[in-house]
Parts: C-alpha cells; sequence; structure tokens
C-alpha cells in the first residue's frame, strides 16, 4: 500500500534532481572559461531581457574580463569611494546618505561597491582600447548631424506635466497601466517654466514625448515621474549652442564603435563551445 506514495516522492526528487542538474549546468565554455544556466537565467530575470540577450552580454563580460587580466588593469578602494561620492554629489547628497538610500531600496552595499569596481576596471580597459585610435570629428559632421536631426534640438519655454511621486515598483506600473493608482502615488498637475529646471531635468523634459513618461527619478530622495501633457513655446536652438554636445554624442558613438568592433574581432577568434542552450 505504501508503493504508490514512495513511487511518487522518488520521481519528485528524481525531477528535482534533474532540474537542479540543469540549471546548475554549464550553458557555454568561452576560452576555457564556463557560463553557467543558472548565471544566465539570473542575468535575464534581474535585468528583464531575453535569455539569448543575457548570454550574449555574459560572453561579451567573459571577454572584457580576459583583456582586463591581460592589460593588468586594477581599481583600489580610494577610486571605488571618490566613483560613489561624484554619484552621490550629482544626487546632491552625501555619500552616507546616498549609501543608506541604496539599503532602502534593499541593495547590498558590498556588492554595490563590488559592481562599481569593476566598472571602473571596464571603463579603464574601454580607454585604454580606444585610447591610440583616431577619434577627431570633422565640424562638417557636426553641422550635418544638426540640420538632419532638429527634433533633438528643441527647446520649450514651458511644459504642462503630471508629477507622479511613490515608490519605484508602483510607478513602474503606471507606466504599463496608466489607468492604474496604486496606494501610496501622489499625483499633481503642474506648469514648469523652463527657467525654473536644472539642465538635466530640462533636458530629459524636453527629449520627451507628448503624452509619453520619463524615465523614474531620484527627486529629493524620492521616486518620481513626469507625464509630458503639452510642451508651450517650442523652438530649434541654434548650432552654437548645442555644437559640444552634438560633439560629445558622436565622439561617444565613435567610441562605443570602436570598443564593439575590438571585441567583435576577439570574440571571433575565441573558443566557444556552446553545451546547453538557455533558450
Amino acid at each position: 500500500m505504501k508503493l504508490v506514495p514512495r513511487l511518487a516522492l522518488t520521481i519528485s526528487l528524481c525531477a528535482s534532481v534533474a532540474i537542479s542538474g540543469i540549471i546548475t549546468g554549464v550553458s557555454v565554455i568561452i576560452n576555457d572559461q564556463p557560463i553557467t544556466l543558472y548565471e544566465v537565467y539570473k542575468y535575464s530575470g534581474k535585468y528583464n531581457i531575453s535569455k539569448k540577450e543575457a548570454l550574449d552580454i555574459l560572453i561579451r563580460q567573459k571577454l572584457e574580463d580576459a583583456q582586463i587580466k591581460k592589460f593588468r588593469i586594477s581599481a583600489d578602494t580610494f577610486e571605488v569611494d571618490q566613483y560613489i561620492d561624484n554619484l552621490a554629489t550629482k544626487s546632491n547628497l552625501s555619500q552616507y546618505e546616498f549609501l543608506n538610500a541604496l539599503k532602502a531600496k534593499n541593495i547590498n552595499i558590498d556588492d554595490y561597491r563590488a559592481d562599481v569596481k569593476t566598472k571602473i576596471k571596464r571603463d579603464k580597459l574601454y580607454r585604454e582600447i580606444f585610447a591610440d585610435k583616431p577619434g577627431s570629428i570633422e565640424q562638417s559632421a557636426l553641422k550635418t548631424f544638426y540640420k538632419e536631426n532638429p527634433a533633438q534640438f528643441q527647446s520649450a519655454d514651458s511644459f504642462s506635466v503630471s508629477v507622479y511621486v511613490g515608490s519605484e515598483e508602483n510607478l513602474k506600473a503606471i507606466t504599463q497601466n496608466p489607468m492604474l493608482r496604486p496606494e501610496g502615488v501622489t499625483v499633481e498637475e503642474k506648469i514648469i517654466s523652463s527657467a525654473t529646471l536644472d539642465n538635466k531635468l530640462k533636458s530629459l523634459l524636453n527629449s520627451t514625448d507628448d503624452r509619453a513618461f520619463t524615465q523614474i527619478l531620484n527627486i529629493h530622495n524620492t521616486p518620481t515621474m513626469f507625464y509630458m501633457k503639452e510642451k508651450s513655446g517650442v523652438s530649434v536652438l541654434p548650432y552654437e549652442k548645442v555644437k559640444d554636445s552634438i560633439f560629445s554624442f558622436l565622439s561617444n558613438k565613435k567610441e562605443q564603435e570602436i570598443i564593439n568592433n575590438y571585441f567583435e574581432k576577439i570574440k571571433a577568434s575565441a573558443s566557444i563551445k556552446v553545451l546547453r542552450s538557455p533558450m
């Protein structure tokens, strides 16, 4: 009489072991460095991207890690503190307040510092890659970009917006379904003069389409987003006023292309063995 329960238990245990083996199994080996299925699933879930995208990013990270080791690139505690300090200053916070804000979002500070250290090393690697590459942008390219993209240089005198304040989770839910009104979210209708805004928020509102939400911002340590209802007094900024920002944009784009081409060549010559596809 106990055969059926025991059989069910045996099947259940076997299934659990099988599932565990699949999740923790190796998906790809790149230059003798493994990427597990668990890493792919975790990255995919954390950043809400497909498993294929997650695997591509993890492969790129392995290639970058190898290059960081090759160039003997490092980052120390002082550099990490300085980087966090700069982020805090941009948010008008002390480092202590900034880290407390991260803790309030259930972010592990040790993990965050480790991520910052990794980012610093990657940034150093990128500078190493394009340091000896020609990177000058011709004035003619700046003017061509300005003429072909007038919408990017429009500036409004004022913005009619709905200002949403609440938890980040609730604000994200509203962007998916604007009819939602979760408890704890306040909405205020405002007309904001461009002259009262800092350059960062002014740029964000100018680049936001009518009847669209901005990204979620951290304003006075509170998650906040804007719904753009209408812009007034829209005009195109003169070339002389925006040429520096065009130069910065095109330079960053060119640098990114150089870096991507660099790693595409490395990937093409790498030893990549796909053992289990996560898709």
